[in-house]
């Protein structure tokens, strides 16, 4: 017995002090880390390069409103879209559903709206007829500050078109950019909602 474990002890030994293969069971083990690194670091590149394109062809199609260019064939919406779709190499397929141009009265209204009372506290305007948490009944719905005289409730001071010389327009792109990697490791599947948005302000024409 004393002998069955001295060898028993030397087997052991010589297996440990063992380094062949090492290095290839170090690569298996860290090889997987590697694939995830380099695959995230493709997917941030090629999001950041179809961003910095979007953002681009943006400026560059605002140009059709800006002048008051119209297009042959087609309207200046689709315009637009068909020159980012062209700027991105085919890597997006934009519809006029994914643009929107908005017009403004001046800079200061950009992105803005009316600010509201919210009773409820859900960050939202409820229109009328609304009951608040202390049964009061507003007809109109939240109290809000009336700022263009409409008298409706405006979440955004802009309206949809292209506006003519002199107004202000936000020119706002949004999509979604799908994991090119889900198409090779489904755990990666999903989308990144992605936008990009331009304000100009229209030429004389």
């Amino acid at each position: 017995m004393k002998r069955h474990g001295i060898i028993k002890r030397q087997v052991l030994k010589a297996f440990a002090q063992e380094t062949k293969g090492a290095t290839a069971v170090e690569l298996a083990m860290v090889l997987p880390v590697l694939i995830l690194v380099l695959i995230g670091i493709i997917e941030l590149s090629i999001g950041m390069f179809i961003n910095t394109v979007v953002e681009g062809s943006l400026r560059d199609a605002s140009r059709l409103g800006l002048t008051g260019q119209i297009q042959d064939g087609i309207s200046n919406d689709q315009a637009i879209v068909d020159m980012i779709n062209e700027a991105s190499l085919g890597l997006l397929g934009l519809t006029t559903a994914d643009v929107t141009t908005l017009v403004y009265e001046n800079f200061a209204y950009v992105g803005q709206g009316e600010d509201f009372t919210d009773l409820d506290g859900d960050g939202v305007w409820d229109p009328g007829p609304f009951t608040a948490p202390d049964s009061t009944v507003y007809p109109a719905g939240e109290p809000w500050v009336e700022v263009n005289g409409n008298g409706t409730y405006d979440a955004d001071f802009g309206t949809a078109g292209l506006g003519v010389q002199g107004d202000i327009v936000l020119y706002t792109v949004s999509y979604n950019w799908n994991f090119l990697s889900g198409q090779v490791l489904p755990i990666f599947d999903g989308t990144i909602p992605m936008a990009a948005s331009i304000v100009v302000q229209n030429e004389p024409y």
